[in-house]
């Protein structure tokens, strides 16, 4: 009987909106996890179901199918590079007095995010070659700025000597601070974490024992002890190999791919400064004070190898590692019923 993924099927690759997390987000990816049930299932699939619409058509012509309801379990850790588009500071005083929320100069350096992502994820083939899923977990994770801090004294008026302007001496005293080198070379960080959750879609398609597949999916994570949240978009497209031999429970299978991960991701972080650790002798200046930050990712694509090995005809596990400019780690345990 001929299988499914040896006979020529539409590849059907598309683009669109659909986390973490990961995070993220960095948000993780999802795709992977349905690489082999695209390009293979059992040969035991082929009692009559509902789902996958137009699944019985394709059985009685010989097909195999994935089965069409999958629960997966997944964990993905990251380490990416981050671009801070702005740090704004309000509420700052000092002995009382505000100071003007324009008279900070942030300078931002290097900025490193890390972070870690479990996943629920609940999945169904509405067509052989269209899988819809929905996913929930939590992230936590941080990102690591270099900034400095600085005033241009300049803008404000000096006053007199016995009447001096209170701006200006504050801004002064930031200035010379930043001269020293003692408002220089500061580390900035942010812990984050929250709830996940998002859908996607993965297109699928094969040709003897090659595959490929689109996934797309849209993920937001809400902070929990943050304000503000990440809104990520990604896209992977992946081709594969399929590989044959005798497992544990009868025949199974091994796949192998490549592929790459595109990632937009938009980030807003706030809070009170107070919350973030600073030194001490900061305390009175920013007690009201409230941070707004604003990042995205450096680079947005990097590349993606992984594999999944059917233990049997109703549960895989799958792991994939991303390189280049974003590091991640991800692993995976499925069933499918």
């Amino acid at each position: 009987m001929k299988i499914w993924n040896r006979t020529l099927v539409p590849m059907l690759l598309i683009s669109g909106a659909a986390c973490a997390a990961g995070t993220t987000t960095n948000t993780p990816d999802t795709a992977s996890d349905t690489a082999a049930g695209a390009a293979s299932s059992s040969a035991d699939s082929a009692e009559s179901s509902t789902f996958p619409i137009w699944g019985d058509e394709a059985r009685a012509r010989g097909y195999s199918i994935p089965l069409p309801f999958g629960v997966n379990v997944s964990y993905m850790n990251m380490r990416q590079n981050i671009n801070v588009d702005s740090i704004s500071l309000t509420g700052l005083s000092l002995r009382g007095s505000p100071i003007p929320n324009d008279m900070i100069d942030i300078g931002i350096g290097d900025t490193r995010q890390r972070s870690e992502t479990e996943n629920l994820r609940l999945d169904m083939w509405v067509f052989p070659f269209l899988n819809v899923y929905g996913i929930v977990g939590h992230t936590k994770g941080s990102s690591l700025s270099n900034i400095s801090v600085d005033s241009d004294p300049s803008r404000y008026d000096s006053g007199t000597i016995l009447h001096p302007n209170r701006d200006h001496l504050i801004s002064q005293a930031i200035h010379a601070g930043y001269e020293s080198g003692a408002l220089q070379d500061l580390d900035f960080k942010l812990n984050f974490e929250g709830t996940t959750y998002g859908a996607g879609v993965t297109l699928a398609g094969g040709y003897q024992n090659w595959f490929a597949l689109l996934d797309t999916n849209y993920t937001q994570t809400s902070f929990d002890i943050l304000d503000g949240k990440i809104s990520a978009l990604v896209v992977s497209p992946r081709v594969g190999y399929r590989f044959e031999f005798q497992g544990i429970s009868g025949p199974s299978h091994l796949s192998l791919w490549v592929g790459t991960m595109y990632q937009d991701v938009q980030q807003e972080f706030k809070g009170n400064l107070s919350d973030l650790n600073l030194p001490s002798q900061l305390d009175s200046v920013v007690e009201n004070g409230r941070f707004d930050v604003k990042q995205h990712l450096t680079s947005p694509w990097n590349m993606l190898v992984g594999a999944q090995y059917e233990i049997t005809k109703n549960f895989n596990v799958l792991t994939e590692i991303g390189f280049n400019d974003r590091n991640s780690f991800f692993v995976a345990g499925e069933y499918r019923f």
